[in-house]
Protein backbone atom coordinates (compact mmCIF):
# COMPACT_ATOMS: atom_id res chain seq x y z
CA UNK A 1 0.00 0.00 0.00
CA UNK A 2 3.00 2.34 0.95
CA UNK A 3 4.13 1.20 -2.74
CA UNK A 4 1.35 2.35 -4.24
CA UNK A 5 0.82 5.46 -2.63
CA UNK A 6 4.65 6.55 -3.67
CA UNK A 7 3.69 5.53 -7.21
CA UNK A 8 0.38 8.05 -6.90
CA UNK A 9 2.67 10.69 -5.93
CA UNK A 10 5.66 10.85 -8.02
CA UNK A 11 2.74 10.27 -11.06
CA UNK A 12 1.34 13.02 -9.63
CA UNK A 13 4.49 15.08 -9.26
CA UNK A 14 5.96 14.47 -12.61
CA UNK A 15 2.45 15.87 -14.01
CA UNK A 16 2.47 18.73 -12.22
CA UNK A 17 5.88 19.70 -13.46
CA UNK A 18 5.09 19.00 -16.80
CA UNK A 19 1.80 21.00 -16.47
CA UNK A 20 4.36 24.04 -14.58
CA UNK A 21 7.05 23.30 -17.93
CA UNK A 22 4.20 23.41 -20.49
CA UNK A 23 2.67 26.91 -19.33
CA UNK A 24 6.03 27.94 -19.10
CA UNK A 25 6.64 26.95 -22.39
CA UNK A 26 3.32 28.35 -23.72
CA UNK A 27 4.04 31.65 -22.24
CA UNK A 28 7.21 32.12 -23.67
CA UNK A 29 6.28 31.13 -27.03
CA UNK A 30 3.64 33.68 -27.08
CA UNK A 31 6.13 36.10 -25.03
CA UNK A 32 8.27 35.64 -28.14
CA UNK A 33 5.50 35.84 -30.26
CA UNK A 34 4.53 39.20 -28.86
CA UNK A 35 7.64 40.29 -28.78
CA UNK A 36 7.94 39.49 -32.42
CA UNK A 37 4.43 41.45 -33.61
CA UNK A 38 5.69 44.04 -31.13
CA UNK A 39 8.72 44.17 -33.20
CA UNK A 40 7.47 44.08 -36.62
CA UNK A 41 4.95 47.13 -35.88
CA UNK A 42 7.32 49.33 -34.68
CA UNK A 43 9.27 48.45 -37.77
CA UNK A 44 5.88 48.95 -39.85
CA UNK A 45 5.44 52.18 -37.89
CA UNK A 46 9.19 53.12 -38.85
CA UNK A 47 8.69 52.24 -42.20
CA UNK A 48 5.75 54.10 -42.31
CA UNK A 49 6.90 57.25 -41.00
CA UNK A 50 10.19 56.97 -42.65
CA UNK A 51 7.34 57.10 -46.10
CA UNK A 52 5.34 60.01 -44.53
CA UNK A 53 8.84 61.67 -43.95
CA UNK A 54 10.06 60.83 -47.53
CA UNK A 55 6.21 62.22 -49.15
CA UNK A 56 5.74 64.80 -46.35
CA UNK A 57 7.89 67.32 -48.63
CA UNK A 58 5.15 69.85 -49.45
CA UNK A 59 4.79 70.33 -52.90
CA UNK A 60 6.85 73.34 -53.47
CA UNK A 61 7.08 76.00 -56.45
CA UNK A 62 10.57 75.10 -58.52
CA UNK A 63 9.36 77.76 -61.21
CA UNK A 64 10.91 81.57 -61.30
CA UNK A 65 10.41 84.13 -63.41
CA UNK A 66 12.74 86.83 -63.72
CA UNK A 67 11.72 90.10 -66.02
CA UNK A 68 14.07 93.03 -66.78
CA UNK A 69 13.31 96.98 -67.00
CA UNK A 70 15.73 99.21 -67.29
CA UNK A 71 17.33 99.49 -63.87
CA UNK A 72 16.67 96.23 -62.58
CA UNK A 73 14.63 93.16 -62.36
CA UNK A 74 11.28 91.49 -61.27
CA UNK A 75 10.76 87.92 -60.06
CA UNK A 76 8.06 86.39 -60.06
CA UNK A 77 6.63 82.73 -59.17
CA UNK A 78 4.84 80.25 -61.62
CA UNK A 79 1.59 82.13 -60.29
CA UNK A 80 3.25 85.63 -61.55
CA UNK A 81 2.91 86.54 -57.96
CA UNK A 82 6.04 88.88 -58.03
CA UNK A 83 8.04 87.97 -55.01
CA UNK A 84 10.65 90.78 -55.09
CA UNK A 85 11.59 93.77 -57.44
CA UNK A 86 15.51 94.72 -57.20
CA UNK A 87 17.12 97.42 -58.44
CA UNK A 88 19.99 96.37 -60.16
CA UNK A 89 21.17 98.86 -62.62
CA UNK A 90 20.82 97.03 -65.78
CA UNK A 91 18.14 94.77 -67.71
CA UNK A 92 20.16 92.47 -69.05
CA UNK A 93 20.10 88.52 -67.99
CA UNK A 94 22.41 85.64 -68.78
CA UNK A 95 21.44 82.53 -67.14
CA UNK A 96 24.25 80.58 -65.30
CA UNK A 97 25.11 76.92 -66.17
CA UNK A 98 23.21 75.54 -63.02
CA UNK A 99 19.94 77.14 -63.98
CA UNK A 100 19.64 78.52 -60.46
CA UNK A 101 21.85 81.97 -60.71
CA UNK A 102 21.87 84.00 -63.29
CA UNK A 103 23.91 87.24 -64.03
CA UNK A 104 22.69 91.07 -64.23
CA UNK A 105 24.69 92.63 -66.51
CA UNK A 106 25.64 96.07 -66.98
CA UNK A 107 27.70 95.58 -69.87
CA UNK A 108 28.82 99.98 -70.23
CA UNK A 109 29.64 100.09 -66.27
CA UNK A 110 31.69 96.43 -66.43
CA UNK A 111 29.61 95.62 -63.87
CA UNK A 112 28.05 91.90 -63.01
CA UNK A 113 25.78 91.10 -59.84
CA UNK A 114 24.77 87.99 -59.01
CA UNK A 115 21.04 86.65 -58.64
CA UNK A 116 19.73 83.49 -57.18
CA UNK A 117 16.69 82.53 -58.47
CA UNK A 118 16.07 80.25 -54.75
CA UNK A 119 14.66 77.12 -57.21
CA UNK A 120 16.98 74.27 -57.44
CA UNK A 121 16.53 69.87 -57.25
CA UNK A 122 18.69 68.01 -55.47
CA UNK A 123 18.75 64.21 -56.54
CA UNK A 124 18.71 61.05 -54.10
CA UNK A 125 19.25 58.55 -56.18
CA UNK A 126 15.97 57.24 -57.72
CA UNK A 127 14.33 60.50 -57.01
CA UNK A 128 15.05 64.19 -56.51
CA UNK A 129 13.63 66.77 -53.77
CA UNK A 130 12.66 69.96 -54.96
CA UNK A 131 13.39 73.38 -53.03
CA UNK A 132 12.41 77.14 -53.01
CA UNK A 133 13.54 79.92 -51.06
CA UNK A 134 13.60 83.52 -51.61
CA UNK A 135 15.74 85.24 -54.63
CA UNK A 136 18.52 86.61 -53.43
CA UNK A 137 21.21 89.11 -55.09
CA UNK A 138 24.83 89.21 -54.19
CA UNK A 139 26.30 91.57 -51.89
CA UNK A 140 29.41 91.75 -54.20
CA UNK A 141 30.00 92.52 -57.69
CA UNK A 142 32.15 91.12 -60.29
CA UNK A 143 33.93 93.87 -62.76
CA UNK A 144 35.50 93.31 -66.32
CA UNK A 145 35.90 95.13 -69.23
CA UNK A 146 32.87 95.34 -71.20
CA UNK A 147 31.01 91.91 -70.22
CA UNK A 148 28.57 90.88 -72.86
CA UNK A 149 28.18 87.10 -73.72
CA UNK A 150 27.41 84.90 -70.94
CA UNK A 151 27.29 81.48 -71.78
CA UNK A 152 26.48 78.29 -69.21
CA UNK A 153 27.25 74.72 -70.69
CA UNK A 154 27.24 71.70 -68.32
CA UNK A 155 29.05 72.66 -64.89
CA UNK A 156 29.96 76.11 -65.91
CA UNK A 157 29.56 79.40 -66.93
CA UNK A 158 32.01 81.48 -69.24
CA UNK A 159 31.64 85.26 -69.23
CA UNK A 160 33.22 87.07 -72.06
CA UNK A 161 34.57 90.28 -71.74
CA UNK A 162 33.86 91.95 -75.22
CA UNK A 163 36.47 95.01 -73.85
CA UNK A 164 39.52 92.83 -73.22
CA UNK A 165 38.66 89.93 -75.11
CA UNK A 166 39.27 87.59 -71.69
CA UNK A 167 37.05 85.48 -70.65
CA UNK A 168 36.59 84.42 -67.34
CA UNK A 169 35.18 80.45 -65.95
CA UNK A 170 32.82 79.79 -62.69
CA UNK A 171 31.87 76.30 -61.44
CA UNK A 172 28.33 75.61 -60.80
CA UNK A 173 29.49 75.14 -57.04
CA UNK A 174 31.33 78.38 -56.88
CA UNK A 175 28.36 80.22 -57.12
CA UNK A 176 27.22 82.07 -53.83
CA UNK A 177 25.51 84.95 -53.32
CA UNK A 178 27.30 86.06 -50.20
CA UNK A 179 31.08 85.29 -51.35
CA UNK A 180 32.35 86.69 -54.22
CA UNK A 181 33.23 83.61 -56.35
CA UNK A 182 36.92 83.13 -57.80
CA UNK A 183 37.46 82.06 -61.46
CA UNK A 184 38.38 78.50 -62.31
CA UNK A 185 40.33 79.58 -65.09
CA UNK A 186 40.91 83.39 -66.80
CA UNK A 187 42.02 83.15 -70.78
CA UNK A 188 43.62 86.37 -72.16
CA UNK A 189 42.62 87.71 -75.69
CA UNK A 190 42.30 90.70 -77.71
CA UNK A 191 39.38 92.96 -77.51
CA UNK A 192 36.22 92.36 -79.99
CA UNK A 193 32.76 91.05 -79.61
CA UNK A 194 32.92 87.08 -79.25
CA UNK A 195 31.98 84.51 -76.96
CA UNK A 196 33.02 81.84 -75.04
CA UNK A 197 31.72 78.16 -74.37
CA UNK A 198 32.94 75.45 -71.71
CA UNK A 199 32.71 72.17 -73.20
CA UNK A 200 31.68 68.52 -71.42
CA UNK A 201 35.14 67.72 -71.66
CA UNK A 202 36.68 70.07 -69.71
CA UNK A 203 37.71 71.81 -72.62
CA UNK A 204 36.75 75.50 -73.48
CA UNK A 205 35.89 76.92 -76.78
CA UNK A 206 36.47 80.62 -77.34
CA UNK A 207 36.79 83.16 -80.15
CA UNK A 208 39.63 84.94 -81.12
CA UNK A 209 40.70 87.71 -83.88
CA UNK A 210 43.85 88.21 -85.36
CA UNK A 211 46.48 90.33 -82.75
CA UNK A 212 47.93 91.81 -86.06
CA UNK A 213 44.57 92.67 -87.63
CA UNK A 214 41.79 92.77 -85.44
CA UNK A 215 38.09 92.50 -86.26
CA UNK A 216 35.22 93.82 -84.30
CA UNK A 217 34.26 90.25 -84.93
CA UNK A 218 35.84 87.21 -84.71
CA UNK A 219 37.18 85.08 -87.32
CA UNK A 220 36.96 81.58 -85.59
CA UNK A 221 37.49 79.56 -82.75
CA UNK A 222 40.20 78.57 -80.31
CA UNK A 223 40.08 75.28 -78.23
CA UNK A 224 41.74 75.38 -74.74
CA UNK A 225 42.29 72.81 -72.43
CA UNK A 226 41.46 73.09 -68.87
CA UNK A 227 44.86 74.58 -68.03
CA UNK A 228 44.11 77.41 -70.86
CA UNK A 229 46.50 75.84 -73.16
CA UNK A 230 45.34 76.26 -76.48
CA UNK A 231 45.12 72.91 -78.22
CA UNK A 232 43.59 73.33 -81.75
CA UNK A 233 42.16 76.51 -83.61
CA UNK A 234 39.81 77.12 -86.64
CA UNK A 235 39.88 79.91 -88.73
CA UNK A 236 36.80 79.36 -91.14
CA UNK A 237 34.15 81.39 -89.50
CA UNK A 238 34.58 84.94 -90.47
CA UNK A 239 31.79 87.44 -88.83
CA UNK A 240 31.19 84.76 -85.74
CA UNK A 241 28.34 85.76 -83.69
CA UNK A 242 25.86 83.56 -82.18
CA UNK A 243 25.91 80.42 -80.85
CA UNK A 244 24.63 77.26 -79.54
CA UNK A 245 24.86 74.07 -78.18
CA UNK A 246 23.37 70.45 -77.95
CA UNK A 247 24.42 66.62 -76.93
CA UNK A 248 26.25 64.81 -74.09
CA UNK A 249 30.31 64.43 -73.83
CA UNK A 250 29.92 61.79 -76.44
CA UNK A 251 28.03 63.67 -79.15
CA UNK A 252 28.11 67.31 -77.93
CA UNK A 253 27.94 69.72 -80.98
CA UNK A 254 28.99 73.39 -80.93
CA UNK A 255 27.38 75.91 -83.59
CA UNK A 256 28.36 78.98 -84.05
CA UNK A 257 26.82 81.76 -87.07
CA UNK A 258 29.19 83.17 -89.87
CA UNK A 259 29.22 84.76 -92.74
CA UNK A 260 28.13 82.76 -95.28
CA UNK A 261 27.69 79.35 -92.78
CA UNK A 262 27.26 78.00 -90.06
CA UNK A 263 30.34 76.55 -88.42
CA UNK A 264 29.76 72.90 -86.27
CA UNK A 265 32.11 72.03 -84.03
CA UNK A 266 32.59 68.64 -82.31
CA UNK A 267 34.29 68.33 -79.29
CA UNK A 268 34.17 64.30 -79.26
CA UNK A 269 36.54 63.94 -81.71
CA UNK A 270 37.68 67.54 -81.72
CA UNK A 271 36.75 68.19 -85.61
CA UNK A 272 34.48 71.09 -87.83
CA UNK A 273 32.51 70.92 -90.08
CA UNK A 274 31.38 73.88 -92.04
CA UNK A 275 27.63 73.89 -93.54
CA UNK A 276 27.27 76.84 -96.90
CA UNK A 277 24.29 78.85 -96.42
CA UNK A 278 22.66 78.75 -99.84
CA UNK A 279 22.43 82.08 -100.67
CA UNK A 280 25.38 84.06 -101.14
CA UNK A 281 26.65 86.65 -98.74
CA UNK A 282 23.69 85.31 -96.52
CA UNK A 283 24.66 84.86 -92.32
CA UNK A 284 24.02 83.46 -89.70
CA UNK A 285 23.89 85.40 -86.29
CA UNK A 286 21.34 83.70 -83.65
CA UNK A 287 21.31 80.00 -83.04
CA UNK A 288 19.29 78.90 -80.46
CA UNK A 289 18.78 75.38 -79.26
CA UNK A 290 17.77 72.77 -76.46
CA UNK A 291 19.74 69.83 -75.04
CA UNK A 292 16.47 67.42 -75.50
CA UNK A 293 16.62 68.32 -79.16
CA UNK A 294 18.17 66.62 -82.00
CA UNK A 295 17.59 70.61 -84.14
CA UNK A 296 18.76 73.75 -83.82
CA UNK A 297 16.95 76.97 -84.57
CA UNK A 298 19.12 79.82 -86.44
CA UNK A 299 18.17 83.17 -87.75
CA UNK A 300 19.02 84.08 -91.57
CA UNK A 301 19.63 87.73 -93.14
CA UNK A 302 21.43 89.45 -96.10
CA UNK A 303 22.31 92.73 -96.37
CA UNK A 304 22.61 92.77 -100.26
CA UNK A 305 19.06 90.74 -100.47
CA UNK A 306 16.41 91.81 -97.75
CA UNK A 307 14.14 89.66 -98.99
CA UNK A 308 15.95 86.69 -97.82
CA UNK A 309 15.26 87.80 -94.29
CA UNK A 310 12.08 86.01 -93.62
CA UNK A 311 14.02 83.11 -94.02
CA UNK A 312 15.27 81.02 -90.64
CA UNK A 313 17.60 78.49 -90.56
CA UNK A 314 17.32 74.42 -89.22
CA UNK A 315 20.37 72.66 -88.19
CA UNK A 316 20.16 68.92 -88.09
CA UNK A 317 22.86 67.74 -85.55
CA UNK A 318 22.44 64.49 -86.18
CA UNK A 319 23.20 64.42 -89.67
CA UNK A 320 24.95 67.56 -89.97
CA UNK A 321 22.73 69.36 -92.55
CA UNK A 322 20.96 72.62 -92.77
CA UNK A 323 18.02 74.06 -94.41
CA UNK A 324 16.20 77.35 -95.03
CA UNK A 325 12.67 77.85 -94.30
CA UNK A 326 10.71 80.77 -95.70
CA UNK A 327 8.05 81.60 -92.80
CA UNK A 328 6.60 84.61 -94.50
CA UNK A 329 8.21 87.75 -92.10
CA UNK A 330 10.75 89.93 -91.03
CA UNK A 331 11.80 89.27 -87.29
CA UNK A 332 13.97 89.85 -84.19
CA UNK A 333 16.08 87.46 -82.23
CA UNK A 334 13.18 86.60 -80.30
CA UNK A 335 13.60 82.86 -80.92
CA UNK A 336 13.98 79.34 -78.57
CA UNK A 337 13.74 75.74 -79.10
CA UNK A 338 11.67 73.37 -76.68
CA UNK A 339 12.54 70.01 -75.20
CA UNK A 340 9.96 68.60 -77.91
CA UNK A 341 11.75 69.60 -80.59
CA UNK A 342 10.09 72.77 -82.10
CA UNK A 343 11.40 75.80 -82.26
CA UNK A 344 9.72 79.29 -82.08
CA UNK A 345 9.84 82.12 -84.05
CA UNK A 346 7.99 85.73 -83.52
CA UNK A 347 7.30 88.04 -86.09
CA UNK A 348 7.26 91.39 -87.02
CA UNK A 349 3.86 91.25 -88.13
CA UNK A 350 3.49 90.47 -83.87
CA UNK A 351 2.47 86.85 -84.99
CA UNK A 352 3.81 83.91 -83.03
CA UNK A 353 5.15 80.71 -85.42
CA UNK A 354 5.88 77.26 -83.86
CA UNK A 355 8.03 75.26 -86.31
CA UNK A 356 8.06 71.36 -86.52
CA UNK A 357 11.97 71.77 -87.04
CA UNK A 358 12.13 67.86 -87.71
CA UNK A 359 9.51 68.47 -90.78
CA UNK A 360 10.82 72.24 -91.31
CA UNK A 361 6.71 73.02 -91.22
CA UNK A 362 5.01 75.95 -89.39
CA UNK A 363 2.82 73.78 -86.81
CA UNK A 364 1.12 76.81 -85.76
CA UNK A 365 0.53 80.63 -85.90
CA UNK A 366 -0.94 82.69 -83.13
CA UNK A 367 -1.23 86.21 -82.93
CA UNK A 368 0.18 87.52 -79.44
CA UNK A 369 0.85 91.65 -80.18
CA UNK A 370 0.30 94.46 -82.72
CA UNK A 371 3.07 94.54 -85.26
CA UNK A 372 6.13 96.19 -84.95
CA UNK A 373 8.82 98.01 -87.04
CA UNK A 374 13.01 96.72 -86.84
CA UNK A 375 15.03 100.12 -86.37
CA UNK A 376 18.61 100.16 -88.37
CA UNK A 377 21.35 98.94 -86.76
CA UNK A 378 21.49 96.61 -83.57
CA UNK A 379 18.18 99.24 -82.44
CA UNK A 380 20.29 99.72 -79.22
CA UNK A 381 17.79 101.87 -77.25
CA UNK A 382 14.60 99.83 -79.45
CA UNK A 383 12.72 97.62 -76.74
CA UNK A 384 11.00 94.43 -78.93
CA UNK A 385 8.80 91.81 -77.62
CA UNK A 386 11.05 89.12 -76.49
CA UNK A 387 10.16 85.30 -75.81
CA UNK A 388 11.40 82.43 -72.79
CA UNK A 389 9.65 79.06 -72.52
CA UNK A 390 8.18 78.18 -69.33
CA UNK A 391 7.70 74.06 -69.64
CA UNK A 392 5.70 73.43 -72.70
CA UNK A 393 4.34 77.03 -72.73
CA UNK A 394 5.51 80.82 -74.09
CA UNK A 395 6.01 83.38 -72.30
CA UNK A 396 6.03 86.92 -74.37
CA UNK A 397 7.28 90.92 -73.26
CA UNK A 398 5.08 93.02 -74.65
CA UNK A 399 6.56 96.46 -73.80
CA UNK A 400 4.30 98.73 -75.84
CA UNK A 401 1.80 97.44 -73.41
CA UNK A 402 3.68 96.55 -70.60
CA UNK A 403 2.36 93.62 -70.56
CA UNK A 404 3.55 89.96 -69.53
CA UNK A 405 1.55 87.25 -71.99
CA UNK A 406 1.30 82.99 -71.45
CA UNK A 407 0.54 80.96 -74.72
CA UNK A 408 -0.39 77.75 -74.21
CA UNK A 409 -1.15 75.71 -77.77
CA UNK A 410 -3.19 78.88 -78.98
CA UNK A 411 -4.09 80.74 -75.85
CA UNK A 412 -3.33 83.82 -75.24
CA UNK A 413 -3.13 85.01 -71.56
CA UNK A 414 -2.31 88.37 -69.91
CA UNK A 415 -0.50 87.15 -67.18
CA UNK A 416 0.84 90.27 -65.59
CA UNK A 417 0.48 93.94 -65.97
CA UNK A 418 3.56 95.93 -65.22
CA UNK A 419 4.80 99.94 -64.17
CA UNK A 420 7.35 99.56 -65.74
CA UNK A 421 8.41 98.48 -69.62
CA UNK A 422 9.58 94.81 -69.86
CA UNK A 423 13.11 94.43 -71.65
CA UNK A 424 13.65 90.63 -71.40
CA UNK A 425 12.29 87.83 -69.71
CA UNK A 426 13.71 84.76 -68.41
CA UNK A 427 11.82 81.20 -66.65
CA UNK A 428 13.31 78.64 -65.11
CA UNK A 429 12.22 75.45 -63.59
CA UNK A 430 14.16 73.28 -60.89
CA UNK A 431 14.02 69.74 -62.08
Amino acid sequence: MNNVKAIILLVFAMLLVAGCSGNSATSEKAESNNKTEVEEEHAKEEDDHDHEEEDSHEEVDGTRVAIGYDGGVIIADSNFTIMETLETGTSAIGLAADHRHAFLNNREEGVLKLLDLGVWTEEHGDHGHTYAEEPVLSTYSINGAEPTHITGHGSKTAIFYDGDGSTEIYTNVSLKTETKPTPLLTIPGIEHHGVAVPLTNGNYAVSYTDEHDPQTLPEGIIIYDKEGKELSRFDSCPGLHGEASSGSKEDEIVAFGCDGQVFLYSSHDNEAMELTLPDERARVGTIKSHDGSLYMLGNYSSKDNPELNTNITIINTVDKSLQTMDIGTPYTGAMAVSRTGYGYVLGIDGVLYQIDLAKGEIKSEVEVVDAFEIVEGHGHGTVYPTISLMEDSVLITNPAANEILLVNEEQVETVLTLDVQPTSILSVTAN
